[in-house]
């Protein structure tokens, strides 16, 4: 009898030891994974973190609902939007993409609009949308 109890104490003991060694493995394992490869479309990266265009651009995180609004917004007024998720990038990309956002919002929050011309609608805000995008059309601010 206890040597049946010595060895499912054995078993268990390297039952543990090879679930702590796995996972340790996996840690290093990402560890040295460089973070930013193929991360998101480089050429949006570019742009977000450099925010010169023709068309408006936004700052938007696929889950957030207000940059779903904001998004069919743009949609029903037939409006080109350039979107830069940031939840498409990792690691720095996504780190830089987030300081450029605060340099516009300093909170932090969701979707994030750039008007051509310098404006700046942060969150789902109809009225100011209408009135920076449409409205304004043409018009320098």
């Amino acid at each position: 009898m206890n040597n049946i109890i010595l060895i499912v104490a054995a078993v268990a003991v390297v039952i543990v030891l090879a679930v702590i060694f796995l996972k340790k493995s996996k840690n290093k394992a990402q560890e040295t994974a460089p973070l930013d490869e193929n991360s998101g479309d480089p050429e949006l990266f570019a742009l977000g973190l450099n925010p010169v265009s023709d068309k408006p651009i936004m700052y938007a995180l696929t889950t957030c609902q207000h940059c779903k609004n904001t998004r069919k917004f743009f949609e029903e007024q037939k409006l080109d939007v350039i979107i830069i998720y940031l939840d498409d990038y990792s690691g720095n990309k996504r780190a830089e993409l987030m300081e450029k956002v605060r340099t516009y919002n300093p909170r932090g929050t969701f979707p994030v609009v750039i008007v051509p011309g310098g404006k700046v609608v942060v969150g789902f805000r109809k009225q100011l949308l209408k009135e920076a995008l449409i409205d304004d059309a043409g018009r320098t601010a």
